[in-house]
């Protein structure tokens, strides 16, 4: 091989890192999107898969990339937006059931 078409190969190899990384990242995303909806209070996941998101569009080439990140941030978003539902509709109770287990304690 000469070295034109050496850099032509890498180049495409690059090229090829870079859209599995990305669709690597938007994979993840969607999962941990998904996954933040099987443990109450688990903000830290839908946050962790918001930013996998963003990522994953920072090099994203392809339209699958695109909307499986926006589908995870869409679903994440939806998560941190219904926890913090539920904690200002039940704050009251929220706040009687820290008292009890701080007297349980």
């Amino acid at each position: 091989m000469t070295g034109r078409e050496t850099s032509i190969v890498n180049e495409g190899d690059a090229a090829a890192v870079t859209r599995g990384r990305s669709d690597g990242l938007a994979f993840a995303a969607l999962a941990l999107s998904l996954v933040s909806f099987t443990n109450l209070l688990g903000a830290e996941k839908a946050i962790l898969a918001i930013v996998l998101a963003v990522l994953a569009l920072r090099s994203a080439t392809s339209g699958a990339v695109r909307t499986r990140s926006w589908m995870a941030i869409a679903l994440a978003s939806i998560y941190i937006v219904s926890i913090a539902t539920v904690l200002v509709i039940f704050r009251e109770e929220l706040i009687q059931l820290i008292q009890l287990l701080q007297a349980l304690g």
